[in-house]
């Protein structure tokens, strides 16, 4: 076990730490500020900063936890590295809500800034009264997948999905879990009987669920849309390969943005397979009529078909000549003077005809 220094080996005043944690930060945010474009990186560095330590504050404590099967007194009590961390912790609330407000208030919202921020110096301030500020800095293990959030908000090149999501499930989940029953199971030998630290970590619990299942849900709807673009890219390509397009074409028509040429027949994400090829299909073909000047031929026999009909007879003449007007079943039959009136050919029909 990792012994730590104990809290009657502080030679400063119990406000101290506090005071320096908090000069610190201010001065570490003003330092590296200018080394980020965005607002929203800026609203990362206090953070980042605060979840790297207490991440390391937490550890020898977590190591006493897990080495032990979970046995709480096994951990070592509050001495004075758990109390300088708890005391840091709270400067980091403070000076995020100040700094926030004039920096990146639009990056502090009601919920996760005010709230959390406020409530947190509480709970805090509640444990070091109580002298329980080993559990508090024995839960801040939990930091570390905010350190993996804050360090890829800062660098998106450190961005792992993965990584944030083993480390959010290891620690705000299970291990949360394993904490919430060790506090209230022995709370007798740990905290003199109170259920007040076992309350808090139970009341936390369900927002830590309800991030971790959000976290889920983006990996699901992530790999959604990998899988719906690599089905577009396969249908495209084994329609260019059918059909002779280049690839670049086909892919370029099918998954095309609201702002291309070819909007009207964009494929949505959310539709079907099917759908989806039937666009594409629609457009190959469109492309292989303009390729082959198939518009082209259409429009010149229209041409050729509208002049022939200008130039024949209507075939209502055509049939009145040969004796066959068009519906001339159940007509009586034609005799006598009616048939030479019938028979006689108007003058234009025969030249007409004639001229034919």
């Amino acid at each position: 076990m990792m012994v730590l220094p104990s809290l009657q080996s502080l030679t400063f005043t119990r406000s101290t730490p506090f005071y320096v944690s908090l000069v610190v930060l201010v001065l570490a945010f003003y330092l590296c500020a200018p080394r980020f474009t965005t607002v929203k990186q800026r609203s990362w560095i206090l953070t980042t900063i605060s979840s790297a330590i207490m991440s390391i504050a937490s550890l020898p404590l977590a190591w006493d936890f897990l080495s032990s099967s979970f046995d709480l007194m096994s951990v070592q009590r509050s001495n004075m590295w758990t109390y300088c961390a708890s005391r840091f912790f709270q400067a980091y609330l403070i000076a995020d809500i100040t700094l926030g407000l004039m920096h990146y208030r639009s990056k502090v919202n009601i919920l996760t800034g005010w709230i959390h921020h406020s409530v947190y110096v509480f709970i805090v301030e509640y444990s070091i009264r109580k002298n329980w500020s080993y559990i508090f800095c024995l839960c801040a293990v939990m930091e570390i997948p905010t350190f993996v959030l804050a360090s890829a908000s800062l660098n998106p090149r450190l961005r792992s999905d993965t990584l944030f999501a083993i480390t959010f499930f290891s620690t705000r989940i299970a291990l949360h879990l394993a904490l919430c029953t060790s506090l209230i199971a022995r709370r007798a030998e740990v905290t003199d009987g109170s259920l007040g630290p076992g309350i808090i970590m139970a009341c936390i619990f369900p927002l830590h669920a309800f991030w971790f299942s959000g976290c889920v849900k983006g990996f699901i709807r992530r790999n959604e849309s990998k899988r719906m673009v690599e089905e577009d890219t396969r249908a495209s390509a084994e329609l260019a390969r059918v059909l002779d397009l280049p690839l670049t074409t086909v892919t370029e028509h099918t998954i095309s943005p609201s702002g291309s040429p070819h909007a009207s027949i964009y494929i949505s994400p959310r539709s079907s397979g099917f759908s989806r090829r039937r666009s594409a299909l629609r457009l190959a073909v469109r492309q292989r009529w303009d390729q082959f000047s198939l518009s082209r031929a259409g429009r010149r026999i229209d041409e050729v078909h509208r002049r022939l009909r200008a130039v024949l007879p209507m075939r209502e003449f055509v049939y009145e000549y040969v004796g066959l007007e068009r519906g001339g079943t159940g007509q009586r039959p034609i005799v006598g003077d009616e048939y030479v009136r019938a028979s006689s050919p108007s003058p234009s029909l025969s030249s007409s005809l004639m001229v034919s």
